[in-house]
């Protein structure tokens, strides 16, 4: 998923930003806590800035062929497009997870 830091004023300080820090690291707070760390959205596999039903059917194509790997349709990173990939995008979906960038 697409993820935009916070807003800096780059003229008078040193910036260092750790987005597993805080939510308020990224704009719109738009990351997620998985433990004690805060985390990319994962699941935006068409790269369309949402993750809905649109993202399933590439996981699902490969899902069934077996394929193994680093593609962008192994959502949760672990080398196997599986059903366990289509859990992230289920939930990430449900929670209308998208972009969220500031507007220019």
């Amino acid at each position: 998923m697409e993820t935009w830091t916070r807003i800096y004023n780059f003229s008078s300080m040193v910036i260092i930003s750790d987005l597993t820090r805080s939510s308020n690291s990224a704009y719109g707070q738009n990351l997620i806590l998985q433990g004690d760390k805060f985390c990319i959205y994962a699941g935006d596999v068409n790269q369309d800035g949402i993750v809905d039903s649109g993202d399933m059917i590439p996981v699902d194509n490969l899902a069934t062929a077996f394929v193994n790997g680093y593609l962008p349709e192994d959502v949760n990173g672990d080398g196997l497009i599986d059903s366990s990939d289509m859990i992230f995008i289920d939930n990430n979906a449900n929670a209308f997870v998208s972009v969220i960038k500031p507007l220019y």
